[in-house]
């Protein structure tokens, strides 16, 4: 399969960001999108037992202290439940667990190498959010073991903010220094302190959902401390990526999501050694299976 390696350009400022987006391979989605003026709502809404299975295709390019790169091509399914809603706050409580993993790994001058299992499949987190999907707490239900995703402690979430309820085609929003922490990448807690440009780029039909394409352009800095009988280190990464999140009109879930981010990162290994490098990295988030909470509550 042909690997694909996406770079993202340091973002210089936001009228720079807004400019370097790039339009997407039109295959990817069906029908085009609207001219219409009309105000779309874009927020996420969810019922006590909604499931959605999402399919992962993503890819890496890695490059430690200016050695030879590393590529990865990288297949998850990722399942998310709507575990309970908090009736005072609305806030959502969902959870989030790796289901399946294989990989592909390649470097120069060695062979190809695939992996059908990692570490933290089957690690089940919950995730606080509300309806533009700012982060208000987590849990883990198993924090005897540490570990991160294959795709680092801060590869791109599915669940990403919205800044703006409803808004007409063309209106933006900016988030300033937005701190959240990403369990669902690994524990110890990932975390990101973020700055978004996010943007309504108008409605779309894709995978037969009438969606709000809703752009994110993002820069920030993130870090994480790892400490286990394996390795200990600190590792803090400079992060600029952008995002393309299509919300269903009608459901207010995820239907198709677009990521990919450049992370210059340095890891502190004690005694004053250390390790930098750099990590392209782009995913695609595909709705697989949507089930109700209202059916599952017939079904019993």
């Amino acid at each position: 399969m042909k690997f694909r390696i996406i770079c993202v350009l340091i973002l210089t400022s936001f009228l720079a960001l807004n400019a370097q987006n790039q339009k997407l391979d039109e295959n990817l989605i069906t029908g085009d999108i609207e001219q219409s003026q009309d105000t779309l709502c874009h927020y996420y809404s969810f019922t006590v037992g909604d499931t959605l299975e999402y399919r992962v295709e993503s890819g890496d390019s890695i490059v430690v202290n200016w050695e030879s790169y590393l590529t990865k091509e990288r297949f998850d399914r990722i399942r998310i439940v709507c575990e309970k809603i908090d009736k005072k706050t609305g806030h959502f409580f969902l959870s989030y667990v790796y289901l399946d993993y294989k990989g592909y790994e390649f470097k120069p001058l060695y062979e190809k190498v695939e992996r059908d299992n990692h570490p933290w499949l089957n690690k089940k987190v919950l995730i606080e959010i509300d309806s533009l999907g700012k982060r208000h707490s987590y849990q883990y239900t198993d924090t005897t073991t540490k570990g991160l995703t294959a795709g680092g402690p801060f590869q791109g979430s599915l669940i990403q903010p919205i800044g703006m309820r409803c808004s007409t085609k063309g209106n933006s929003i900016i988030l300033r220094k937005d701190t959240s922490y990403i369990p669902e990448n690994g524990y110890q807690t990932p975390k990101v302190v973020m700055t978004y440009l996010i943007e309504n780029r108008g409605a779309v039909d894709t995978l037969d959902y009438k969606c709000t394409r809703v752009d994110l352009s993002t820069t920030g800095n993130g870090e994480v401390f790892i400490e286990s009988k394996d390795a200990i280190f600190y590792m803090t990464s400079v992060i600029n990526g952008h995002v393309e999140n299509y919300m269903s009109n009608e459901l207010h879930i995820p239907i198709w999501l677009y990521f990919t981010q450049e992370q210059n990162f340095t890891m502190e290994l004690g005694n004053g050694k250390k390790t930098k490098g750099f990590h392209y990295t782009y995913s695609t988030y595909n709705l697989d299976r949507y089930v109700s909470g209202k059916d599952n509550q017939k079904k019993k």
